[in-house]
């Protein structure tokens, strides 16, 4: 078997771990010659967390497609490259490279990477505080990946909305567009998505009072995120386990979570994971009297969110810390 189609199989089991480790394995002059291979190890690295030693093997695959002709390819680096740079938080860029990936896909007639370009871009838009482009992004891949039969996409695009709806406000919507996103998921056979939604329904459980059902929940979500060595994943679903431990008044415990939850993410960058934690943390610290603490996790937080112009999380954070007595910082 060539190591083309090792790389081919693992990717399509979701053997992510196993892929990010046959990097080191291989020749570099090997991956050189296959756009196809440099683009597949990269995506293994990113998904395990290995960001930045990801970005020079997308580089190159995307100009190898280029040169080839190789438009799917091309599509399909482009929309990676856009996945690298939003997860080390350089959002602009990521908003480039989505933004080019659904012009360059609408002139090729592919639905499936329009939608992904439009689910991204929605992302972003969320992010930034802008809720009804959001809203429209999804809807466009949602009427794509409908259009193409795509259940997979149709998955992660109602899981999209969820996040949308939950920071509305609108918890029984969220609830509503979670549970169809673990629908589609689990008729596509996609587990990683199957994991996230269950991961938000049980922080849905918790913020509700629920701590016993959410932990139940994203107990389950963390053991399949593990299986697939996701660390933000997990990091996320030990965050929302340390909600859930805090909704049934075991903060200690809540709190040792949070730090668990730090300590996988590890050296992933994805400020937006790091912020929320950090967060939480301010808020569970505040709530255990450690107002230095609080002011350290808030600030962290703070800066995280300024830089991928989370807007209106980054205000809401300030409140918090103007509650609080920190030591004078320009906030």
């Amino acid at each position: 078997m060539s190591t083309l189609e090792h790389a081919r199989r693992l990717a399509s089991a979701r053997r992510w771990s196993d892929l990010a480790q046959l990097v080191d394995s291989i020749d570099s002059e090997e991956i050189t010659r296959s756009a196809e291979l440099a683009y597949l190890l990269a995506d293994g690295l990113r998904r395990t967390g290995h960001v930045e030693r990801a970005r020079p093997l997308a580089v190159d695959a995307d100009r190898s497609a280029f040169l080839s002709g190789d438009v799917r390819l091309g599509l399909r680096t482009l929309n990676l490259l856009g996945m690298i740079a939003f997860e080390a938080g350089q959002v602009e860029e990521a908003d480039r490279h989505f933004g080019a990936l659904l012009e360059r896909a609408t002139e090729a007639g592919d639905d499936e990477f329009a939608a992904r370009a439009s689910n991204n871009l929605g992302i972003l838009a969320n992010i930034r505080g802008e809720t009804e482009l959001a809203l429209t992004s999804y809807q466009r891949a949602l009427a794509a990946y409908e259009r193409i039969g795509y259940t997979r996409g149709l998955a992660q695009t109602y899981y999209n909305l969820g996040i949308s709806y939950r920071d509305l406000g609108f918890a029984e919507e969220a609830d509503s567009h979670f549970d169809r996103a673990i629908l589609h998921a689990d008729e596509s056979h996609s587990e990683d998505v199957l994991a996230l939604a269950e991961t938000e329904r049980a922080s849905l459980r918790a913020r509700a009072g629920d701590g016993h059902l959410a932990e139940s929940i994203a107990s389950r979500a963390l053991a399949r995120l593990e299986r697939m060595a996701d660390p933000a994943g997990a990091a996320n679903a030990k965050r929302v386990l340390a909600t859930a431990a805090q909704a049934r008044g075991a903060n200690a415990l809540a709190l040792e979570r949070l730090d668990e939850a730090l300590a996988t993410l590890g050296s992933h960058p994805d400020p937006l994971l790091r912020a929320e934690i950090q967060r939480d943390r301010g808020s569970l610290l505040r709530h255990l009297g450690d107002m230095d603490g609080a002011c350290a996790a808030y600030r962290t937080a703070l800066d995280a969110y300024l830089r991928i112009g989370a807007t209106a999380e980054a205000d809401a954070l300030r409140l918090l810390l103007s509650e609080i007595p920190c030591p004078e910082a320009d906030l």
